[in-house]
């Protein structure tokens, strides 16, 4: 017979693949691709990448000759649209995501030995399926699991080669995501005293030098993007804003229509609403407590190192600006990072641990009823509200913001405007203007 920790471990993982895989077949029966805010953007550089593949470029469209990070959504998606129509590479996409995130969660959790089940638990609430997966953050959440592989890679002493290797795969999927192993790297080799592993570096390096050289030496667009302070430091603006992108990553999601009125309240009225935005914070409190306070249940130099990089993470996020390099709001990623990696060190037996996950289930088991519900409608009319416009707000999301796009890939009108931080950039117009 099995050992009741064995019994729970069964269980969660059944939990967490079943998740996914409900995930996956809302997104499947879907009547198109999910309605995140910037999904929509890569899934039309996706097919204008297909254009170039097949030999019949966009007018008006140019790829960049410099390599470019947050490339590896369009080209995988450009990729299957040579083999499928647009909706179903768009997706599938997604389908990839959920399971390389089962993969990645198997691996990092098999060598940092971490076998509590409530991590398996936790994880998909905080880390996949959370307000950065509903903004269409994809490249950005493939690098999370990217890094869960890195950071596995790092724990089992595995050679400089492979480390290099995902570290090129950092880049070309999310530069935030690829800064974050290159932070682990670095504290790693601190921490061993080996700094021969910083070696695995120097081809990413010298692909960001690259990067840096074409876009700020040409005078793209992408070079022209300003990073702006909107609150002055120290402010209580400020305060207010970091507040927020310390505590909205973790799994409540706040979908509002194109109104301003949230659409989660219309669907669980007022008083759900409000439970939901109270348990947003606890599960934040809790992640932090547990990170920064509790005891290791791994071995102590592995869980140091990831502990280490957590800390490291929550400082840099703390002074970051809203928007940085046509990034906004870098540090909640670096938050979410931070928090993704150092739950798999802490002692999850205490009840703290216990709460955390039963709440994850909550947000999990809520998000995939409402993420139904706005995949089938995603104009679905928000409830007016008389709540204070912070609670309104908070954690906030629009599906419907770019759905349009999908209504212009119907129509074959590829005269989108696109994000300059792609692969592609504008073509001047005859008269030498930007589009």
């Amino acid at each position: 017979m099995a050992a009741p920790a064995s019994r729970f471990s069964y269980g969660a993982w059944t939990y967490f693949l079943g998740l996914m895989a409900a995930y996956a077949v809302v997104l499947l029966m879907a009547p198109q691709p999910p309605a995140f805010v910037d999904y929509p953007d890569w899934v039309f550089q996706g097919m204008l990448l297909r254009g170039v593949l097949t030999g019949h470029p966009v007018a008006g469209y140019l790829l960049k000759p410099y390599p470019v990070p947050n490339s590896l959504t369009t080209v995988g998606l450009g990729l299957l649209d040579c083999v499928l129509p647009w909706v179903w590479a768009a997706k599938l996409w997604i389908c990839g995501y959920l399971a390389l995130a089962s993969v990645a969660t198997w691996r990092l959790r098999d060598a940092a030995d971490a076998k509590d089940w409530r991590l398996l638990v936790a994880l998909p609430s905080v880390v996949f399926l959370n307000l950065d997966f509903w903004w269409g953050h994809i490249s950005f959440e493939i690098g999370l699991c990217l890094l869960f592989l890195f950071a596995a890679t790092l724990l089992r002493r595995r050679s400089a080669v492979r480390l290099g290797t995902l570290l090129l795969l950092l880049f070309f999927t999310h530069m935030e995501a690829c800064a974050c192993a290159l932070l682990l790297l670095l504290l790693t080799a601190r921490e061993q005293r080996d700094w021969t592993m910083l070696r695995a570096a120097a081809p990413t390096l010298l692909f960001t030098l690259w990067y840096a050289l074409g876009r700020f030496g040409e005078g793209s667009a992408e070079g022209q993007i300003a990073s702006p302070t909107l609150y002055r430091y120290g402010s209580p603006g400020f305060l207010l804003y970091k507040a927020s992108s310390f505590l909205k990553p973790f799994g409540y999601v706040n979908a509002r229509a194109a109104d301003g009125w949230s659409q989660t309240e219309a669907i669980f009225g007022r008083a759900g609403f409000l439970l939901l935005a109270a348990g947003a914070l606890l599960v934040a409190g809790l992640c932090f407590w547990l990170v920064l306070r509790h005891g290791f249940s791994v071995q102590a130099r592995d869980a140091l190192m990831l502990r280490s990089f957590a800390v490291s993470a929550f400082v840099l996020a703390s002074v970051l600006p809203q928007l940085l390099l046509g990034v906004a709001d870098p540090g909640s990623r670096l938050v979410l990072a931070g928090v993704a990696l150092g739950i798999f060190s802490i002692r999850w037996q205490r009840p703290a641990g216990t709460v955390l996950a039963l709440y994850s289930v909550v947000f999990c088991l809520v998000n995939l009823w409402q993420f139904g519900r706005i995949s089938r409608n995603p104009e679905l009319r928000g409830k007016v509200s008389t709540l204070p416009a912070a609670v309104r707000t908070f954690a906030h999301v629009e599906p419907g913001a770019r759905i349009a796009v999908y209504g212009k890939l119907r129509r074959g009108e590829m005269d989108d405007a696109i994000f300059q931080t792609g692969i592609f950039r504008t073509a001047p117009t005859k008269d030498g203007r930007p589009r």
